[in-house]
C-alpha cells in the first residue's frame, strides 16, 4: 500500500506539470492565432467553449479544465483514502494537505474567471500543490530506504 501511496502522490505532481504544459500550449496557440489577424473577444470565448472555435492549442484549454475539475480531485481523494491503509507516518496529514490544495486550486480557477488576481493565486497554489505531492511521495521513499537498526545490536562509532 505504501507504493500505491507513493505512486499516487507522484502522479498528482505529474498532473500539476501536465496542467501547466497544456495551459501554456493553449495560450501560445491563442497568441499565434491572434497574431494571424484573428480577434479574441467575448464571442470568440463563447465559440471556444462551445467547441465552434479551434486553433492550435485550443485543446489545451479543454484538457486543463477536464483534468483540473475531474481527474486531479479524484486522484487526491483516492490518495487520502489510500493514506489510511498505507501506514505511512504522517501520510494522512500529507494526503489531506494535497486534497485541500486541490480544493483551493479548483476554487481559485473558478474565481479566476471573474478576477485575474485569483488566476495569479491559482498559479502560485499550483506550485504549492506540486511541492506537497512530491513531499508526500518522497516521504515514503525515505521511509523505505532508511536503514533498519536492530534493538539488540550496539551502534558502531565511525572513526
Amino acid at each position: 500500500m505504501k507504493s500505491v501511496y507513493r505512486v499516487l502522490a507522484f502522479i498528482i505532481a505529474l498532473g500539476v506539470a501536465f496542467q501547466a504544459a497544456v495551459m501554456v500550449f493553449a495560450i501560445a496557440g491563442l497568441g499565434i492565432w491572434v497574431d494571424e489577424g484573428n480577434s479574441f473577444d467575448k464571442a470568440a470565448v463563447e465559440a471556444l467553449f462551445d467547441g465552434e472555435l479551434s486553433f492550435t492549442g485550443s485543446v489545451g484549454m479543454m484538457l486543463h479544465g477536464m483534468n483540473g475539475m475531474m481527474v486531479m480531485p479524484a486522484l487526491a481523494l483516492i490518495l487520502l483514502i489510500v493514506s489510511f491503509f498505507a501506514k505511512v507516518p504522517g501520510g494522512v496529514k500529507w494526503a489531506t494537505a494535497v486534497l485541500l490544495a486541490v480544493v483551493v486550486q479548483i476554487a481559485l480557477g473558478i474565481f479566476g474567471h471573474s478576477n485575474a488576481y485569483f488566476g495569479l493565486l491559482h498559479g502560485v497554489n499550483a506550485l504549492i500543490l506540486f511541492g506537497l505531492a512530491v513531499t508526500a511521495g518522497m516521504r515514503v521513499r525515505r521511509l523505505d530506504t532508511a536503514p533498519a537498526r536492530s534493538a539488540s545490536a550496539p551502534e558502531r562509532e565511525m572513526v
